[in-house]
Parts: structure tokens; sequence; C-alpha cells
């Protein structure tokens, strides 16, 4: 793939508009359309070149290190003037999110360590022993004495080689993972509208192209924030203007009733948090611009009988 010819896609507009310079073949792989785009015959393909003038810089580039690495680094909240009122108790406990023990399994090749990345490993308890078999005691000496009968010190040889661990926390493999991971609020002046609207623009950059992998990631990088999430007072306004992007920008509802994914993502949360949402300033607002999100929201909400 990095030995392919490559594609210049111009991006943005005016001051904003970028170029980047991508392998045909790495970007073809992401889906049947820009595998078309790139070997079509038409203009485009011919010249290695197109203008997409209504995609944001910074959305295109985590495409494109989507398209080179399978992951995008997320989105990164920005810092915001606090007021004294804002300074309350967030009115929900983040949801624990645990990571698949396979995933931290293959980066130490060991147990999962205790902390995501650290450099130390911590038996969880009440967790089974293990079976013996490759790697573990046998429960039948090797010809007829232990291993410390032998003299080979089998015992702490075996500890120290399973506890080994090579990967450091500043190792860029381990840095660019970190970068992948959704990220929580723990303070009223973080300000994720730009985390969320950043989610949802990729994901309707993958909907119009048919990056079907890329369109699940985004949905499941913006419900592990959305779960995690502090709803501080302030921070209804995120929300709100998620909303708002999803239901300006998605498709809208189909004639049996199904919405667009990122819509009902974004739907449930509200609901889920209705008690809070209900009386919020920014939130009337957004009910009274009316439209298919205030159908859905009743619908909703009548159909959960809050």
């Amino acid at each position: 793939m990095i030995q392919s010819e490559v594609f210049i896609f111009n991006i943005g507009k005016d001051s904003r508009r970028r170029s980047f310079s991508v392998h045909s073949k790495v970007v073809a792989a992401t889906s049947s359309y820009f595998r078309a785009l790139v070997n079509n015959g038409m203009v485009e393909s011919c010249t290695k070149t197109v203008e997409y003038p209504d995609v944001e810089p910074e959305d295109f580039a985590r495409f494109i290190e989507y398209a080179y690495r399978n992951d995008y680094c997320v989105p990164t909240w920005v810092h915001e003037k606090t007021d004294e009122k804002d300074k309350a108790l967030p009115v929900r406990k983040p949801t624990v999110i645990e990571e698949p023990n396979q995933r931290a399994a293959s980066l130490f090749g060991q147990s999962p360590p205790h902390s995501w990345f650290g450099l130390h490993s911590t038996p969880l308890s009440g967790q089974p022993a293990r079976q013996a078999g490759f790697g573990q005691p046998s429960p039948t000496p090797l010809f007829g004495q232990s291993a410390s009968q032998a003299g080979f010190g089998g015992d702490s040889v075996r500890a120290h080689f399973d506890t080994r661990s090579y990967l450091a926390a500043e190792d860029p493999r381990t840095v660019m993972l970190v970068t992948f991971e959704p990220k929580h609020n723990t303070a009223p002046n973080q300000d994720f509208t730009p985390v969320f609207l950043g989610h949802a623009r990729l994901y309707t950059f993958a909907c119009m192209r048919g990056v079907d992998p890329l369109r699940r990631l985004t949905l499941h990088k913006l419900h592990r924030t959305l779960l995690g999430f502090q709803l501080y007072s302030r921070r209804v306004w995120d929300i709100v203007e998620l909303a708002r992007y999803a239901y300006n920008q998605g498709e809208d509802r189909k004639v049996d009733g199904t919405k667009d994914e990122l819509r009902q993502l974004v739907l449930e949360y509200i609901v889920r948090e209705v008690t809070v949402f209900g009386k919020h300033p920014a939130f009337l607002l957004l009910l009274e611009e009316g439209g298919e999100f205030v159908v859905d929201f009743w619908s909703l909400v009548s159909k959960e009988k809050i």
C-alpha cells in the first residue's frame, strides 16, 4: 500500500483550505466509494486529485489517521472560565467502563495490568487459578524431581519471566494508544463541544462515503464519552449543540420510524437525563426550534412513561 501512487485531497475552503497527500491504495481500502474515486477512470482518478470544500481539515485528518491505523485520536476539549455557581457536584456519577481483557493482553503479552498502560500488574481478587499447561507448573515433576530440586530455580525464573514488561509509558505506541481512548470531563470549565462535534462530523463523513467501520467506531467513542460525561449545568449546552448538529445534519426519520443512529444515541442520552435537561434554558431553546427532535423526544419520553 505505501508504494502505491499518491492521491491529493484538497480539503476546506478559503484560508482553511489544506491539501492532504494519501497513498491511493490506503484510501481505496476504506470503502467502495473511495475505491471508485481512485480507480473508476473519471477526472479525479486521472488527475489523482479531488476537492472537498465542505469538509473540515481536522475531520479529514482523523479519517486519514483511521485509514492508516484503523483508529483515530479523539478530539480535545477546551477550557472555559468558571462561574462560582457552576462549581457544583455533577448530577450523576460517570459510568465505569471496563475495557476487554483481550486488548490489554495483546498489548502486554500477559494478564491485563491493574492500570491501563501501567508498568505493573496485580492479580484480580477472586480470579481462579490458571490450569496447568504450557508456561505453568506441572503437577508431575519432570524426570522424577521438581525444578527447584533440579537446581533450575524454576519458580523464580517463571515469576520473573511472567512479570516482564517492555512497553514504557513514553513509548510512541503506548502514547498513540492513549490518544485513541475517549476522555471524560472532571470539571465544569471543560467544554466538550469540540469533542462531541468532532466525533459527530466524522460520523457524517463516514456515512456519506460508506466507511461503515469508521461510522461504528465514531458511535462507539461518542457513546463511551457520554457514559462517563459529568453533566454539570454549564455542560448541558455541549449536549444541546450535539443534538442540534445531529438533527440539522443527520438523515431524517424513515417511513417505518427508523432513526439515524447518531440521533438515536443523543436522544436516548437526553431522555436518560431528562430531569436535568427538562428545566435547563439551553434545552428549552432547542425545543422551541421544533422539528423532528421535538417529536422524537416526546415519543421516547411517553414510551418510557417519565
